[in-house]
């Protein structure tokens, strides 16, 4: 992906061209000068968007937390029942790649600001699962403790680099609804 020197990069066209990158490549290639190589520009294209590369790696960040989580709970809420709306977060989850999920947790290792927002999306996450959950009738706190191994399926699902299609999706996500959604069993 080249731009021409013609056309005046936004800083948007930055961010999104960073996290294409990342997914790729890891945070070690989010340089101002490795990024403009790339994008046939020069240097001075970045510094009018950005004051240095620390505030870059902010706006990476946030770029990451508004598309990872934001708008996909938005598009989420769009399905009129709370199933359907479960359905389609495990869909998301398990049905897609998720090199830019690994990178991003890679990246928080080594820095500050995306160990941060790492926790913070995290959180967010998990407080959604649980809330699709007790909107489907599970008590406090078994939607919390299964909020949280949704999650952590999701992760490993996303460490192992696996994405379904197809058929096993559909076993999966309908597995893990089934899981999710079991009335609580009473103890005597």
């Amino acid at each position: 992906m080249v731009q021409h020197m013609s056309k005046r990069l936004a800083a948007q066209d930055w961010l999104d061209f960073a996290l294409a990158t990342l997914a790729r490549e890891g945070f070690d290639a989010l340089k101002a000068d490795v990024l403009a190589r790339k994008l046939g520009v020069s240097r001075g294209s970045f510094y009018w968007h950005f004051a240095d590369l620390g505030a870059f790696h902010v706006c990476v960040i946030e770029h990451w937390k508004k598309l990872a989580t934001e708008a996909i709970i938005a598009d989420i809420e769009q399905h009129e029942s709370r199933e359907a709306r479960l359905d389609a977060l495990l869909r998301h989850a398990f049905g897609r790649g998720a090199a830019l999920e690994i990178r991003i947790r890679v990246w928080a290792e080594n820095n500050a600001e995306a160990a941060s927002a790492l926790g913070d999306i995290d959180r967010r996450r998990r407080d959604y699962i649980e809330q699709l959950l007790v909107e489907a009738g599970i008590v406090q706190p078994l939607a919390a403790t299964r909020a949280q191994l949704l999650y952590w399926a999701y992760l490993g699902a996303a460490w192992s680099r696996t994405r379904l299609t197809g058929e096993r999706l559909d076993r999966t996500v309908a597995e893990l609804k089934q899981i999710a959604l079991v009335p609580a069993v009473r103890r005597s």
